[in-house]
């Protein structure tokens, strides 16, 4: 994603956010002014979609994402890559000048170097177009990585530190030329992560290699999105289930925590994470006139929202309702939670270990490492929803 593409991205998520703030204030006027800002901006992503898709294949960029467009040399790298990464998931033999190709693509992307075999490579990395459409196939099906801060790091432990949520004490007054006080420093509190390696093995068939490229990619592609989103979604939910649990036993509570727990700052940019039950519970609340709580999203058709503040949904059975009690968590999950990751997939293959042998298939193991920690408790409020019988 080059650097215009990114800063029409922030502008959209600017102007939606405008959008939901208005609308949540009642503002018609404010809503469709901002919307007309909305529509403007997404024309121009999808005027510069198109003008990205139109150029030559293998355009991929190396590395971070810069602002610096690849070089040719750059590209011809990619390609060239692309074909040694598909040879090594048929376990095809590798030759010196293409072990060489996946060291130097390595260097580029700073990722170290890499071990080989005579009979394929033992350690890929994914390459960024495929990477880019597991990403992309992660956001499909609901990763909430989306909603949380994502922190790419190169280091496997590390620290950082927050600024502690203290009352400030105000400034003391100062006559003309007197003296000026010290004033309170503010606290830092430390927050360790450490990057934990997460695996899993992907058996592919003889005849499946025998396909073409597209399908082995899109099979592959889909798998680890699969298996990489219900990994992250269990371990954010792990996170989120160490909050003390509020009682919600109606409408009013829900305002309460958006009106009153929350901050002001951190209740207008919230989201609401709930389940199909507390879902259901919120779409079936009215009011006195019998006009439904939620609201649709003129931003997105399938969205709904509640006083502005856009729901989000995860099926029953990855987040369950316990003792019918539906969880709901309410607040800024970007100042919530903290992902720290290596930003990259490292794939080995092999037709010998495991069941492959007698099964004549090839096994392709998956590598990520990541982690996910509480940055500021304060961000939200973990509610629970009590259901009718």
């Amino acid at each position: 994603m080059n650097k215009q593409m990114r800063e029409l991205l922030a502008k959209l998520r600017e102007a939606e956010e405008r959008v939901r703030a208005a609308i949540a204030e009642e503002n018609d006027d404010l809503a469709t002014k901002a919307m007309e800002d909305v529509r403007r901006i997404r024309a121009r992503i999808e005027a510069l979609k198109e003008l990205e898709s139109s150029e030559p294949e293998g355009g991929v960029r190396l590395g971070d994402d810069g602002d610096e467009p690849p070089s040719k040399d750059e590209q011809k790298l990619a390609q060239e890559y692309k074909r040694v990464f598909l040879k090594a998931i048929r376990r095809q033999r590798i030759s010196p000048a293409e072990a060489s190709i996946i060291r130097e693509f390595r260097n580029v992307m700073h990722e170290g170097g890499v071990s080989t075999d005579p009979d394929g490579d033992s350690s890929l990395i994914v390459p960024p177009d495929i990477q880019t459409n597991i990403n992309a196939i992660m956001r499909e099906l609901n990763d909430l990585t989306q909603y949380v801060r994502q922190e790419r790091t190169r280091t496997l432990s590390g620290r950082r530190v927050l600024e502690a949520d203290e009352d400030m004490v105000p400034m003391a007054p100062v006559d003309e030329y007197g003296e000026i006080q010290a004033m309170d420093n503010p606290k830092f509190v430390p927050v360790e992560y450490t990057l934990r390696k997460r695996a899993g093995f992907l058996p592919l068939t003889s005849e499946l290699l025998q396909d073409t490229d597209q399908n082995i990619l899109a099979y592959v592609q889909d798998w680890i999105a699969r298996k990489v989103v219900v990994t992250r979604n269990v371990l954010i939910r792990n996170v989120l289930a160490t909050l003390d649990k509020v009682p919600v036993s109606g409408i009013n509570d829900l305002k309460r925590i958006l009106n009153v727990d929350l901050d002001p700052a951190i209740s207008t940019s919230a989201i609401i994470l709930t389940n199909q039950d507390g879902f259901h519970f919120l779409d079936t609340q009215e009011d006195n006139d019998g006009r439904p709580l939620l609201q649709p999203d003129p931003t997105n058709a399938t969205q709904r929202l509640f006083k502005g503040r856009p729901i989000v949904v995860l099926s029953n059975r990855h987040f369950p309702t316990v003792d019918n009690k539906a969880p709901m968590v309410v607040g800024n999950l970007r100042q919530l939670v903290v992902h720290f990751w290596r930003g990259m997939f490292e794939l080995a293959s092999t037709r010998e270990g495991g069941e492959a042998w007698r099964r004549d298939s090839t096994e392709l193991r998956v590598i990520t490492r990541d982690d996910v920690v509480l940055w500021d408790e304060g961000a939200a409020v973990y509610g629970e929803i009590t259901l009718s019988p």
